[in-house]
């Protein structure tokens, strides 16, 4: 029979306490890599558990219509402590975080640039096991991903601990450790996807995905989905828009541009009224980086004046000063102050003529193939009236009555199409050279009525007259006249 002996038996006792001190046993089931989405579909027994000082203003819930976010997310009304927060996660049956498994992202929507946001983790009801930290970076405006990383926390507060258990996650916005609590208060944060265990370290867990820089180009043509959510109000589930007190809509562009469809927003309400032009709504787009700064544009402006495009999150702002016409605008962001390109700005916003008062009557403003990520605005081709470089000439210098006379257009250049219309006169006066104008009142013409083709044959009403014939070529941006000389005698 296998015996121990006491000495045996007594190390074998020291060695499975050592072990369950370096390995502490828990019923909790560990949760790395839980995600937290406030859908209908979560699972992750998320609450929205509310502290202040009293009377309480910190206020929290699910809602539907967070700005610029697809589904659901969860709106905060930051309460007025210095220490006001929510709990998102108290659940005892989950331990949030272990070794090599440290981090945590969240995307926060902030009203506030450069604040603190923190978190805290520790294990329900028993304060004396908790860590906290604050986010990687200060805020941003609007939406952006933080990262908490728990292996290093804030001063004043516990390290994480292989031999505690965390179970409970709390958020504070607009966090000040110390000094005189917030007074001004109602500042709305909105969160959405946290994810626990989120970047690895070499423990596994989930690493945030980054939104994808995609070529686009706006046309507004059909077909065009993106464009065509422009051409609306801007509301909170409708993100795209106008917004200010304009009004937008697709329609064909004005002359001197590229033809086809434009944005043409009608400048009311507002001094910063404008449009948000290109939203994602599905999380995963950005539309500036490193390899593509800049955001470009065909734009129409009735008159000189400042244009604006803005990035969000951050509103960070690039702009150009607009003459009258058609040109094309190019705001490289790398050369203004507040722009990062580690930021994943995912709206863009213009604002034409910014800051100055609508004018009265209002005034129309066109945005055409906005480009961001690499993606190529098509080049303004000027447009031009026609030109005539051979002028007209008849078929005959000898007319008769009965005879028919056709006019030759000459030669002619301009933006296409070009269409082109006759004119037939009587005239006491010969006209001697063809000219680039309509007959001159001195050679005493009378146009003859009805006759508008490029043929005439000639009636007993023409005899004695002199004959001659007019063009005009017409296209969009105008039209040009001219006139053939006369029939070299008058009609017989």
């Amino acid at each position: 029979m296998f015996r121990l002996t006491a000495r045996k038996l007594l190390a074998a006792a020291s060695a499975l306490i050592l072990a369950a001190t370096l390995n502490p046993i828990s019923s909790a089931t560990a949760a790395g890599g839980l995600v937290v989405t406030f859908e209908q579909n979560d699972t992750s027994g998320y609450v929205n558990i509310d502290f202040d000082d009293a009377p309480m203003q910190q206020a929290s819930s699910v809602v539907a219509d967070a700005p610029d976010n697809a589904g659901r997310a969860l709106k905060v009304i930051r309460g007025k402590a210095s220490w006001a927060g929510t709990t998102i996660i108290k659940d005892p049956s989950k331990v949030l975080l272990k070794t090599g498994e440290l981090f945590v992202s969240a995307r926060v929507h902030s009203p506030k640039a450069n604040i603190v946001i923190r978190m805290k983790i520790e294990k329900a009801g028993d304060p004396t096991q908790s860590v906290e930290t604050n986010a990687t970076e200060k805020s941003v405006l609007g939406w952006h991903t933080y990262t908490f990383d728990f292996s290093k926390q804030a001063a004043g507060t516990e390290a994480f601990s292989v031999n505690k258990t965390y179970n409970m996650a709390s958020m504070f916005f607009d966090f000040v450790s110390l000094g005189p609590q917030v007074t001004t208060g109602n500042q709305v944060f909105y969160v959405d996807d946290l994810t626990f265990a989120a970047a690895a370290g070499g423990g596994g867990g989930v690493e945030p995905v980054g939104k994808t820089a995609t070529p686009t180009l706006l046309t507004f043509e059909s077909g065009d989905a993106d464009g065509a959510l422009v051409a609306a109000e801007a509301t909170g589930p409708h993100p795209h828009g106008i917004f200010g007190g304009g009004t937008a809509a697709i329609v064909p562009a004005p002359v001197d541009g590229n033809g086809g469809n434009a944005l043409a927003i009608t400048k009311l309400g507002q001094p910063w009224t404008g449009a948000n032009v290109i939203v994602d709504i599905t999380g995963t787009k950005r539309y500036t980086s490193s390899a593509f700064p800049t955001v470009t544009f065909n734009y129409y402006s009735p008159k000189a004046g400042p244009v604006v495009v803005e990035l969000n999150p951050g509103a960070v702002q690039g702009g150009a000063t607009a003459v009258v016409g058609w040109q094309t605008i190019t705001v490289n962001f790398s050369t203004v102050a507040g722009w990062s390109a580690a930021t994943e700005y995912d709206k863009v916003v213009i604002f034409p003529d910014f800051q100055v008062a609508p004018s009265t009557p209002p005034l129309l403003y066109y945005i055409d193939n906005v480009a961001v990520n690499g993606a190529v605005t098509p080049a303004i081709v000027p447009k031009t009236k026609p030109t005539n470089s051979k002028l007209a000439t008849l078929s005959t210098t000898s007319p008769v009555v009965g005879k028919t006379l056709t006019v030759a257009k000459g030669t002619w250049t301009g933006t296409a199409p070009v269409t082109y219309t006759y004119k037939w006169y009587r005239c006491s006066v010969k006209g001697f050279n063809a000219i680039k104008t309509a007959p001159a009142s001195a050679n005493k013409c009378v146009a003859i009525a009805g006759k508008t083709a490029a043929s005439y044959k000639l009636t007993k009403s023409d005899k004695g007259k002199y004959v001659r014939a007019s063009v005009t070529a017409t296209n969009s941006v105008g039209k040009t006249v001219t006139t053939t000389k006369s029939t070299a005698s008058k009609v017989k």
